[in-house]
């Protein structure tokens, strides 16, 4: 008989804690089951093991890219479509990762499920690697004995969210290229282009119009402390990343490009194909509309709109319906609060949250070409006019002094 300790959850939805003598963890987790108890956490030894599998349990701490959750979710449901059991498809995954952390993560996982853990318990003890979105699936899917049908639904999911990530990780790159180009462009004038034609200048001793003397005393400064401030701005911007990373950042940030013009909407439409396909996935895949809610919330990953599905989680709960919350709200666009409404009225509101999540992604997509069509203009048009401006400022004094003999 071995000891163990476990944690989980019995039918009133109480946390509990205890020791137990078993023979192997299978009897264990099914005597547990027996008593009404759910365990999500069960470790041999006593004391001194559980501390150091909770120090020492890397595994615990796995993650996965998007990438590699997708590769993952889309080879489980081939796998189990074509009958593979799941412990069998977890240890032929096993063998075919490549990356140490990620064939450890699935080792992992496969141990806990051969133990007699579901496989949303095992995966919920990685929330680095999985979602709660994808736990909640998962577990529907257990449940309703569709799990393969359950991993397709999440691989359309996860495909769609990395199209939309991608779109936007597009659009936020073109004004950090144009401020780089256009930062390293003036850096290059002032500290080489301009001193040469200043030399020029004092050659001829020509009297240096006020446009002239300004460029010069402004490419002076950036000589004399160019390491200044290339120190500023790297530690400037690696201390704004750094806060940007923290939630109150992130809410700062978030709020500020909710109000800007035209990144404003760009976030407004993409939260709202997120917080759509969300909502309508999990809906369509059995889960309550409160829990799915919560869900979004977890999951929606912009400060402005997870504010707001905190309140509807709030009015829902209190007996209003989804169409009715969403409306007093300023954060979603009126033809999504109108096709809600419509979507509840009719009872498919998990296919009509889908056409809107695949109307606002098409929105996203034009929006982001456009933005790309108007930035390119606009940084010729600044580029060229940041340089013309300087050089016409040196070369005022040739012309002056053109003028001058001409004159004669």
């Amino acid at each position: 008989m071995t000891q163990y300790q476990y944690q989980g959850v019995d039918k009133a939805g109480k946390k509990v804690f205890g020791q137990v003598d078993a023979v192997t963890e299978v009897e264990l987790r099914m005597h547990l089951r027996q008593q009404g108890i759910r365990p999500t956490k069960v470790s041999k030894g006593g004391v001194l093991n559980a501390d150091l599998g909770v120090l020492l349990g890397s595994a615990r701490s796995g993650s996965l890219t998007l990438q590699q959750l997708l590769s993952f979710t889309r080879q489980l449901q081939v796998l189990i479509s074509a009958g593979v059991p799941i412990m069998q498809g977890l240890e032929i995954l096993e063998e075919q990762a490549i990356e140490r952390g990620v064939k450890k993560l699935f080792g992992a996982l496969k141990e806990k499920v051969a133990t007699g853990s579901f496989m949303w318990e095992a995966m919920a003890q990685y929330p680095k690697a999985f979602p709660k979105m994808y736990i909640a699936l998962i577990r529907a899917g257990e449940s309703s004995g569709s799990i393969d049908q359950m991993l397709g639904r999440l691989g359309r999911y996860l495909e769609n969210s990395e199209k939309l990530r991608r779109m936007i990780k597009s659009a936020m790159m073109y004004p950090v290229i144009v401020i780089s180009i256009a930062s390293g462009v003036i850096t290059i004038m002032m500290v080489f282009v301009i001193p040469k034609f200043q030399q020029i200048l004092a050659s001829s001793n020509v009297a240096m119009p006020a446009p002239t003397a300004l460029v010069i005393s402004i490419s002076h400064f950036f000589i004399t402390y160019i390491g200044q401030l290339i120190g500023t701005a790297v530690v400037g911007a690696f201390l704004l990343m750094r806060f940007i990373k923290t939630p109150e950042g992130k809410a700062i940030m978030d709020r500020f490009v909710f109000r800007l013009p035209l990144f404003g909407l760009l976030a407004q439409r993409a939260g709202t194909a997120r917080f759509s396909r969300t909502l309508s996935t999990l809906l369509g895949s059995g889960v309550n509309l409160l829990d799915a809610i919560d869900i979004c919330r977890a999951t929606i990953d912009n400060a402005v709109l997870e504010e707001a599905v905190g309140r509807i989680r709030i009015e829902v709960e209190s007996g209003k319906t989804l169409g009715t919350v969403i409306g007093k709200l300023k954060v979603f666009p009126r033809m999504a609060i109108q096709m809600i409404s419509v979507g509840e009225a009719t009872g498919a509101l998990d296919k009509m949250l889908e056409k809107i999540a695949d109307f606002y992604e098409e929105e996203v997509e034009v929006t982001v070409a456009a933005m790309g069509k108007l930035v390119e203009p606009l940084m010729l048009v600044f580029l060229g006019g940041t340089v013309g401006g300087l050089m016409i400022a040196m070369y005022l004094p040739i012309f002056k002094m053109a003028g001058a003999a001409g004159g004669g």
